[in-house]
């Protein structure tokens, strides 16, 4: 597999946030959910240190301790805005505790999903406006099949996500105005 490029801006978020994991703030976010439970050997005798586990603030279900994060309520990167600068990041992300939940895996990786989707439909809905207003300049015009062809091109890196839940405006108006453009070539 080919290596990735070296992004200076990835590892510098990735280093903000390992040290904001490690801060006192996230220490005191967990200690308030945190329950020991009583582990034992396989001989059934009761183990010198009990299970830690934590309290999902979603799901309410308690989770082991690797199965577990602190999440921040309203995200480090804005939804609508996405990253700003990074003085604004580094405020979203070292906020104090009220911005802050203990949430499971499962519950995490959903919620990171649908925010991610929420990004998406933000950003593809602002290229399809433009790719539409190109659509309706090629419609006005003489209709050169060349232009046809690039315009289905670019529109189809939409309808290529079919399969993404979530997506499903996006791929269908995009599949529309490739549907206005014809079957030319």
């Amino acid at each position: 597999m080919k290596k990735k490029p070296f992004n200076q801006n990835a590892a510098i978020r990735g280093a903000l946030r390992r040290l904001f994991a490690r801060s006192p703030v996230v220490r005191e976010v967990l200690s308030k959910v945190r329950r020991e439970v009583p582990k034992f050997n396989k001989d059934g005798s009761r183990a010198k240190k009990d299970a830690v586990q934590y309290q999902c603030g979603v799901c309410h279900e308690y989770v082991g301790s690797t199965k577990v994060s602190v999440d921040h309520i309203d995200p480090v990167v804005d939804v609508n805005d996405g990253f700003i600068d990074w003085n604004t990041f580094v405020a979203r992300l070292f906020c104090d505790a009220s911005n802050l939940q203990v949430i499971c895996d499962t519950c995490h990786d959903k919620k990171t999903y649908e925010e991610r989707i929420a990004r998406l439909l933000i950003q593809y809905t602002q290229e399809l406006d433009k790719w539409e207003a190109a659509v309706v300049l090629w419609e006005q015009s003489d209709k050169k099949p060349g232009s046809a062809s690039t315009l289905r091109k670019e529109l189809s890196r939409y309808t290529s996500k079919r399969k993404t839940k979530g997506l499903e405006t996006i791929v269908e108006r995009a599949q529309a105005l490739k549907d206005r453009l014809g079957k030319q070539k």
